[in-house]
């Protein structure tokens, strides 16, 4: 007669078997949920959210996102929260697989208002359109086109900014022959110092004061004159003979 095979080492067999299996199952399963989750911490997200158009970063999970967080200061700049001007309303939310996807999109946001707040002239929304500006310029992703459009549209904006910064330079100098005169008036050691800086720093107050006429940026205000006693108040004046 034939020996039969124990049974006990076929059943050990098959179980061996069947492990062997669930271990390639569970590995293959681990293998896609770990692509899955490399794919989502790949996405970026523009979400509004209470006004402002967030910059939101998948997370190393199968789903999820966060608020973008970084220790890069250009890059937590370029991403932070982005507020429209008023009027303009935000965009549905929109998913990017790759970040310059998502700096492609924040461009055209970007350029298209700081395009209006530019040509506006008008002061404040030339100070937006500016800030705007200066968050395209940090984003790395964009396409040649649109760094073209970015070069011309700093070009545009560069008379105006000129104008804005010989006004703040104008408004400094200001101050500063201010301060001096008040040094210059009073008992302190400096005060002989002080009438000497005044006395070569005033040309370039009226200069400057012409070059910003010239340009045509509105002035900002002066400061107020200062009284003999050095309190910042005028004087009064005296009654009129009637």
């Amino acid at each position: 007669m034939r020996a039969r095979a124990p049974r006990g080492g076929f059943a050990a067999g098959a179980a061996a078997k069947a492990l062997l299996a669930w271990l390639l199952i569970l590995g293959l399963l681990a293998m896609v949920g770990y692509l899955i989750s490399e794919r989502n911490a790949r996405t970026w997200s523009l979400v509004p959210e209470e006004g402002r158009l967030v910059v939101s970063k998948g997370m190393l999970l199968p789903m999820g996102r966060s608020h973008f967080k970084t220790s890069d200061p250009a890059q937590a700049k370029a991403y932070a929260p982005l507020v429209p001007p008023p009027g303009k309303s935000l965009p549905e939310e929109r998913t990017f697989q790759e970040q310059g996807d998502l700096d492609r999109a924040l461009y055209d946001l970007l350029s298209a208002w700081a395009r209006e707040d530019v040509a506006s002239n008008d002061p404040a929304r030339l100070e937006r359109g500016l800030g705007y500006l200066e968050r395209a310029l940090l984003l790395p992703g964009i396409s040649a086109a649109q760094r073209d459009d970015l070069t011309a549209l700093r070009a545009e904006s560069g008379y105006f900014e000129a104008r804005r910064l010989l006004e703040r330079a104008r408004a400094e100098l200001s101050e500063a022959a201010e301060k001096l005169r008040l040094a210059a008036a009073s008992r302190s050691p400096h005060a002989a110092d002080a009438q000497a800086l005044l006395h070569e720093l005033a040309p370039l107050v009226d200069a400057a004061a012409g070059v910003v006429r010239a340009s045509g940026a509105p002035p900002a205000a002066a400061p107020p004159a200062s009284s003999p006693d050095g309190t910042g108040q005028s004087a009064p004046s005296a009654p009129s003979a009637q």
